[in-house]
């Protein structure tokens, strides 16, 4: 990204299965606490009996309209930050038009995410034509990275970023099939760790132009990078390699060194393999690691909403003074060498590496400078 541009971020904004805004979120992370467990709803010739814990609900799945009203909720008053009228919509998600095909007969329908993007870009007056990114659980990383990048490159002076996700029966099916749900919860990068488990979230980030020392910004997106490793050796397994390029060419986009980075929001998925490739990833770049954490213990994984969800979940914990604890983490795990944060760290300012790696081999990285 050029030097003299940055994306800044104006406002951010989000609901979670800790209910709306930061405030409730942001002291369980210092706590290191999970969100408290609901049951799922009754999806129409779906048994789903064990899945019960294997799902965090932010409750705006009763139905379709329910929805659209929290991404207008959250929506807006991002979008009210930014100060020029022709704001770029870019959203990410992974497969929330799924949910209208179980929500009953006579049940409004949802239609596609492209869809959900148009809807919403008219409901808050913009005139630019939206864009959709749906690269599994990347998504929104992806629409934060792109936006980004037309800032620094003034083809826009601003953009909203909006990641949704919704409980899908066939996200909640289709991980359990592959064996990678953990009733117990995430527990990222624990030496008992046995997968994940999903959640439902959105959120939605302003950004602007801004200088690079951080006037008129809380926060700025510095560099970042997307690797897309499908056609690769790996395959569909997670890709160390993928990975390592991925946070290689963020820190280099930043015009940032290893030693500089301040600590990694890693993303911390639970799983063996993942865990474990990430691990060797982060190893092989920096040495000497610096403090690492995941949010997925707290609240889930969001899927395509996890890049925008995570990202103002980080934003909103180093505002209030802190980098967060890695929920659900309990036993170190030798073979990864790797102890993430078990108590919250004093925020300070400095560049910071948000990770996100989509099913599907993208894998996206971004370095976030944040100034205390």
């Amino acid at each position: 990204m050029p030097r003299d541009v940055r994306a800044g971020f104006a406002a951010w904004h989000m609901r979670t299965p800790f209910g709306a805004g930061p405030a409730e979120l942001v002291r369980a992370l210092r706590e290191g606490r999970a969100a408290p467990p609901r049951g799922l709803p009754a999806f129409p010739g779906q048994d789903l009996g064990d899945l019960t814990a294997a799902m965090d609900r932010a409750d705006f799945t009763p139905s379709p309209g329910a929805l659209r009203a929290a991404l207008a909720d959250v929506a807006r008053p991002a979008h009210a930050a930014l100060p020029a009228p022709d704001a770029w919509l870019v959203v990410g998600t992974s497969g929330i038009f799924f949910l209208g095909e179980y929500m009953g007969q006579g049940s409004e329908w949802l239609g596609s995410c492209g869809d959900i993007a148009c809807d919403l870009a008219q409901d808050l007056g913009l005139e630019r034509a939206p864009l959709t990114l749906s690269t599994a659980c990347s998504s929104s990383a992806n629409a934060l990275l792109l936006a980004a990048q037309a800032i620094a490159r003034g083809e826009c002076p601003s953009a909203l970023v909006v990641g949704f996700e919704a409980l899908s029966p066939i996200a909640l099916n289709g991980f359990r099939s592959l064996m990678l749900l953990d009733p117990r919860g995430c527990r990222p990068f624990d030496r008992h760790r046995a997968g994940l488990h999903l959640g439902e979230g959105l959120a939605a980030l302003s950004l602007q132009a801004s200088s690079p020392d951080f006037r008129g910004a809380r926060a700025v997106i510095l560099g970042g990078a997307h690797v897309c490793a499908a056609m690769g050796p790996a395959g569909q397994a997670p890709d160390a390699d993928a990975m390592h390029a991925a946070m290689s060419e963020a820190l280099g986009a930043a015009q940032c060194e290893p030693r500089d980075i301040v600590a990694i929001k890693a993303h911390g998925l639970g799983s063996t393999d993942s865990d474990e490739a990430e691990a060797v990833a982060l190893h092989r770049l920096y040495g000497a690691l610096p403090s690492v954490t995941s949010l997925k213990g707290s609240f889930g994984h969001t899927l395509g909403a996890s890049g925008a969800l995570e990202t103002a979940a980080f934003l909103a914990c180093l505002e209030a003074g802190f980098v967060p604890p890695a929920a659900g983490f309990e036993a170190a795990d030798p073979a990864l060498s790797l102890v993430p944060l078990r108590a919250p760290l004093a925020a300070r300012s400095g560049p910071y590496q948000l990770n996100f790696f989509g099913f599907g081999a993208s894998y996206v990285s971004l370095i976030v400078g944040f100034e205390s």
